[in-house]
């Protein structure tokens, strides 16, 4: 059968006819597909910033690309398959026929690269691309409902994990209603403060004494005991939970550093900040406020970014840091080493600090190849008037390695491992490191 004709205007009425034109041909399909024991396979497809075009190019050109997206869908399917509006921005391909759910996949990549192109409009030029998920009968559903069902699913799937694609998978929804689970789990700890932040010594390496710390966020829960970083950050960082976490971990550093350094001026804490905030001007507010509350000097608060963060959208990430250091506080570069900055860049940014990657810090001592990147990422750093801090120092070669290149912080399990605020003075007391002149 020729796929089913794609009209391009949106009205709710034809949406409607377009879906219930979709159900009555999966209930024929699986009918017959069951009686000949044949796969039948469902993909959604959902059109990225759509809405955006929409807005800024008008609904008439909107149509337009629903269209053209149509018609380059249709030229990448079968006689057999059938195409489906379903609504403004989504789309639905009926695979029969399929002998193996191998297929599926390589059917759903041809069409994701049939739309992934420019769309020539008369006020321009827009670039649409799509995310898809599919489901296969009898494997993953074995009645209509139930394949639109682990369609959608997919497609949510795909789209939480940033993946252009994905198959209905039983233990990707286990996964993902974990992730749920951690989420409100995460929420709840904020709401009754049940997090607590860590602090990771920095010293001078030049000098000898402390310099401040790493602020690092450890979450012990009730139940399951510690929760590592590296799993509930990515889920904070996915919704509007990264804002409250960061505002509270600012708060918190703030106030426990201060506690510690009641009679330094020197030393500063560093606290991480994510992708998502990055991206948005409300984290110069969150930090003015923050700073305000405590009577905290800017300078005593140190903000770390990735450069992927940076990368994602460089010129609001440039806008915001640029506000942020207007303010006083000093900005680093995290993890340098392992994105794909530019010097040019680089050299645009409001930027006081770099620090060298672990991964190029652990094995330096037995690695001349790492040796090098460090040697000329402290070379750089210098030459741009910025100072370098080395992360991930883990013995003595590798500290004293350093101190000879004249880098000038560094931090490290050698050094101290993140310890809570309670223990610094007692840290402090026993390590050979000094705490800054007052």
């Amino acid at each position: 059968m020729a796929s089913t004709p794609v009209i391009s205007t949106c009205s709710p009425e034809f949406r409607r006819n377009r879906r219930d034109q979709l159900l009555e041909r999966l209930d024929r399909q699986l009918l017959l597909s069951g009686g000949n024991g044949e796969r039948v396979a469902l993909l959604v497809f959902n059109l990225q910033r759509f809405r955006e075009i929409n807005m800024s190019c008008g609904h008439a050109a909107g149509d337009t690309v629903l269209r053209l997206v149509a018609e380059r869908i249709h030229g990448a399917l079968r006689s057999c398959d059938s195409l489906f509006h379903i609504g403004n921005d989504e789309f639905a391909v009926l695979l029969t026929n399929l002998k193996s759910p191998q297929v599926v996949g390589l059917a759903a990549r041809k069409i994701l690269d049939a739309i992934d192109t420019d769309y020539a409009l008369p006020g321009g030029v827009v670039s649409v691309t799509a995310v898809a998920g599919g489901a296969v009968f009898p494997e993953h559903a074995a009645d209509r409902d139930g394949l639109l069902r682990g369609a959608d699913t997919a497609l949510h799937l795909a789209r939480e994990q940033e993946q252009d694609f994905l198959i209905y998978d039983a233990s990707l929804v286990a996964k993902e209603q974990q992730l749920a689970n951690l989420k409100r789990n995460l929420s709840r700890a904020l709401d009754n403060n049940d997090l607590m932040l860590h602090y990771q010594p920095q010293i001078d390496l030049q000098r000898g004494q402390l310099s401040g710390c790493e602020a690092l966020v450890r979450w012990n829960h009730a139940e399951h005991g510690w929760i590592r970083p590296d799993v509930f950050i990515p889920v904070a960082e996915k919704s509007e939970l990264i804002d409250t976490l960061t505002y509270w971990s600012i708060n918190v550093a703030l106030r426990e550093w201060l506690d510690f350094c009641v009679h330094c001026r020197d030393g500063a804490i560093a606290v991480n900040l994510s992708a998502r905030l990055l991206q948005s001007a409300e984290i110069v507010d969150l930090v003015r406020r923050a700073l305000n509350i405590w009577g905290a000097e800017p300078g005593a608060l140190i903000l770390e970014v990735t450069e992927s963060a940076m990368m994602s959208d460089p010129e609001t990430a440039l806008r915001v840091l640029t506000q942020l250091h207007e303010m006083g506080v000093t900005l680093s570069i995290d993890d340098f080493g392992t994105g794909y900055s530019s010097l040019a860049y680089l050299q645009k940014l409001p930027v006081s600090e770099l620090k060298i990657d672990r991964s190029f810090v652990q094995h330096m001592a037995d690695r001349p190849q790492d040796r090098k990147i460090v040697r000329s990422i402290i070379d750089l750093a210098h030459n741009l008037d910025m100072r370098v801090v080395a992360e991930g120092i883990e013995d003595k070669r590798s500290l004293d390695m350093l101190v000879n290149m004249g880098c000038d912080y560094g931090q490290g399990f050698y050094i101290a491992r993140p310890m809570p605020a309670a223990q610094l003075n007692g840290w402090l007391q026993q390590a050979p490191w000094r705490k800054p002149a007052a």
